[in-house]
């Protein structure tokens, strides 16, 4: 009598490497099967999905505030530098400050002023100063007893200090860049021994911001990039027009981060080393809402840039609930190593990196409230659910249907595991630790998806088992 042999498929194994970005912009079809099509609220640095950056609270930022800076000054009393905090409250729009010396606090000024604030610690006439802008205000200074008002200057929108001189721009007069008086950044008085203005009338449009940078003073105006080169005397001064942009620059995003400035417009992030700018992260052309920046801040070897963003998978997280908010991504970009991650679900409008009793500090503004930004998975105590979703590959066989066995997953955290083939999906709720899941599905591409609103995540790369 002979023996009944049945046929057995032959298994294979396709193991995603360490994970490694994320691709909006190619095909499906040409993207490793590694790289995320959607991936959010995880930190994928170091090959693993962990907590993705967050929000969280600190003593010593207050949390109804939404605007944050520290200002450092010597106390006589003390015999050594001493920080002071100051914040603005948005239900009064009154800016606060605390000596963390003597313990005093209270109001900087009786003069509301608006969210849209710098601060530039300088030495005045031998005394630490807080020199202070505000969106259709003069310049003004806190000498740390009270704050007075610069009468000759132009309203401000930003400014930069530069060899002793004060460069700012004004939103009542864009397309000049105005100058102070040499060693004395209060004084505008326009003269060929004091005070000045530059204007430019060009294709790049108007003067947004200004930026000290390299020995040079930067213009980023509407559509490009002007140099400054702007030494003591303003007899020598001279301009270079660098850059001309497709798209429209957007202030809010222009960092300086190290020996670049990184920026966004409306055609992609850009890197500039003051002479040239070069295109970055296009992999991620699309997800940026076009025109919806709120802020950006360089800490840690980071840029970190808050706008809105188009997330491909429906749903709400975190800010999204809410209803209203002006932006709810978070870009995070290594500048040395090129890595990224995004967050979704943070309403961020102002960030500040800040060294306060002698703690580094990075502040942000959620419409939540005033925290730090950490890796930390959460919006204040709120975890955010955090994903990552494979492309629909055909692991190397386009006509051949595949049948998914097992995947092998290893989690700290329980989480939903996904598997999408052809249109079709299988879902299975998984417990931490090492698990073999059967998803018994069967198709031509497939895709692998994971889900968590876990925190303290630390998820391996996966295997794959098919035939």
């Amino acid at each position: 009598m002979g023996t009944l042999r049945i046929p057995q498929k032959t298994k294979y194994r396709k193991r995603v490497g360490a994970f490694s970005g994320v691709d909006v912009k190619h095909d499906q079809s040409v993207i490793d099967f590694s790289t995320a099509t959607l991936c959010y609220n995880f930190d994928i640095t170091s090959g693993a999905l962990r907590d993705g950056y967050g929000i969280t609270e600190h003593p010593a930022v207050p949390k109804d505030a939404d605007r944050y800076f520290v200002y450092r000054y010597y106390n006589e009393d003390a015999g050594a530098n001493v920080d002071q905090y100051i914040y603005r409250i948005p239900s009064s729009g009154y800016y606060r400050v605390y000596d963390s010396y003597t313990g005093e606090e209270r109001y900087l000024t009786g003069k509301v002023l608006p969210p849209s604030v710098h601060m530039i610690n300088y030495r005045l006439d031998s005394k630490d100063v807080l020199l202070i802008s505000a969106e259709g205000n003069k310049l003004m200074y806190w000498d740390g007893v009270r704050v007075r008002t610069c009468e000759n200057t132009p309203m401000i929108s930003s400014m930069a200090l530069h060899y002793e001189r004060l460069f700012v721009t004004s939103r009542e007069d864009p397309t000049k860049v105005f100058f102070s008086d040499d060693l004395d950044p209060t004084n505008f008085t326009i003269g060929t021994d004091a005070g000045g203005f530059i204007e430019l009338l060009d294709e790049r449009g108007e003067m947004n911001m200004v930026m000290s940078f390299a020995g040079y003073v930067y213009i980023f105006r509407d559509h490009g990039i002007s140099r400054v080169t702007a030494y003591a005397d303003q007899a020598e001064f001279s301009v270079t027009n660098l850059f001309v942009s497709a798209g429209r620059i957007y202030p809010d995003s222009i960092s300086r981060c190290g020996d670049r400035i990184l920026f966004l417009a409306s055609d992609g992030i850009y890197a500039f080393d003051g002479y040239t700018c070069v295109r970055i992260l296009s992999v991620l052309d699309g997800l940026i809402a076009d025109g919806a920046v709120a802020a950006s801040a360089f800490f840690d070897g980071k840029y970190y840039l808050s706008c809105r963003m188009n997330f491909s998978d429906g749903g709400s997280v975190g800010c999204e609930n809410d209803g209203e908010y002006g932006a709810n991504g978070l870009l995070v970009y290594d500048t040395a190593t090129g890595s990224y991650s995004i967050s979704r679900g943070l309403d961020i409008d102002f960030m500040n990196a800040v060294t306060y009793d002698g703690e580094d500090l990075f502040v942000a503004h959620d419409s939540n409230g005033m925290g730090v930004v950490t890796r930390c998975g959460r919006r204040f105590d709120v975890p955010l659910v955090k994903k990552w979703k494979s492309p629909a590959s055909d692991l190397g066989g386009a006509e051949r249907v595949k049948s998914v066995r097992e995947i092998h997953i290893n989690s700290t955290a329980d989480l939903t595991l996904t598997v999408e083939c052809d249109g079709k999906s299988r879902s299975a709720e998984v417990c931490k630790g090492m698990r073999a899941v059967r998803p018994n599905i069967s198709g031509k591409t497939i895709s692998v998806s994971v889900e968590t609103d876990g925190t303290g995540c630390n998820i391996a790369p996966f295997t794959v088992v098919y035939s």
